[in-house]
């Protein structure tokens, strides 16, 4: 990379101004040494499943982008790929007894679309995260990038769901209580069972434009230790009208807790240096590290609980 310098005599001597600026260039050269860049997340919840991403910082030198030749099947496939992306590494997770060896899957077709991954899984069926354990993570490449990380599993959450309705009518209150957290950070959210559907659908059947049934009810809060309670409403929307659309579709509410490098990545510093929540930082700097050793990123766990009812426009 080369740096156009600009003599600044004009600044000091009167009548520069009919005075060519003497140019420069000079060679800059970086000392930056790629670090790994990981977000890893330990489950304790049988839908949200455990994963390491790794990637790596790149040097002044190497371009965003390389050219992936692959052969699957028999059959040849050309992409471009990002570089900062690492599929090769040595991802192990353990709780201190078993060795967990995760792994990307070569690829997944869909209605013979072929779809890239970059994430790292443990195949097997036996990963079972409890509250309270610790977990550790160990990451190398063949390029002897290296880095470790431990996180330990939050509690439990716990609604009450015996204090909710049996019904969600679209136009009342309801109270969500759980039981309260000492040291751990919670976020609870409401969404309907619909929206998880049309969120990958609705671009092609509605054009970008939102159906109205799902109008005011995706919400979400951030609850810290020792809150045990929220009043739910849904929030109010234009063009409000009965509709039968509501009946069939359900209100689900999450309540997830998290250990504190979650919390410290994603809330706590998130909100306030967005650069470092996304893991596709890609460039130089030495960046920020939760339950991360040797690298930049996080390592964090979270558990989950859920309550479903049905929901109706009136009574």
């Amino acid at each position: 990379m080369r740096l156009l310098i600009i003599s600044i005599l004009c600044l000091v001597l009167p009548g520069c101004l009919s005075i060519s600026p003497e140019l420069e260039w000079k060679d800059v050269i970086s000392d930056h040494e790629p670090v790994l860049n990981v977000l890893g997340l330990i489950s304790a919840d049988s839908v949200v499943t455990s994963f390491v991403r790794v990637h790596r910082s790149l040097n002044m030198s190497e371009s965003e982008d390389t050219l992936v030749r692959d052969t699957i099947g028999g059959n040849i496939f050309i992409y471009y790929a990002p570089r900062y992306v690492v599929r090769d590494a040595n991802v192990i997770v353990s709780n201190g007894n078993d060795d967990y060896f995760f792994e990307i899957p070569q690829f997944i077709v869909e209605d013979d679309d072929t779809i890239f991954t970059d994430t790292y899984f443990y195949a097997g069926d036996d990963l079972d995260p409890q509250p309270g354990e610790t977990w550790s993570l160990s990451v190398t490449t063949p390029g002897g990038l290296s880095l470790t990380g431990e996180t330990t599993v939050p509690p439990l959450p716990q609604l009450n769901k015996e204090q909710l309705p049996d019904t969600f009518y679209l136009h009342q209150e309801i109270d969500i209580s759980w039981l309260p957290l000492s040291d751990n950070y919670q976020i609870i959210n409401a969404r309907n069972l619909f929206s998880y559907y049309y969120d990958e659908y609705e671009y092609y059947y509605y054009e970008g434009e939102r159906p109205d049934y799902k109008c005011g009810i995706i919400q979400s809060a951030i609850i810290a230790p020792e809150e045990d309670s929220i009043t739910f409403r849904r929030e109010f929307c234009e063009d409000d009208t009965d509709s039968t659309d509501w009946d069939g579709d359900w209100l689900i509410i999450g309540l997830m807790s998290m250990d504190q490098n979650y919390y410290d990545h994603f809330i706590k510093y998130g909100q306030e240096d967005p650069e470092f929540t996304s893991l596709f930082l890609g460039v130089g700097g030495s960046g920020r590290n939760y339950g991360i050793e040797g690298g930049i990123g996080v390592f964090g766990s979270i558990a989950m609980d859920r309550a479903f009812m049905p929901m109706k426009w009136n009574r």
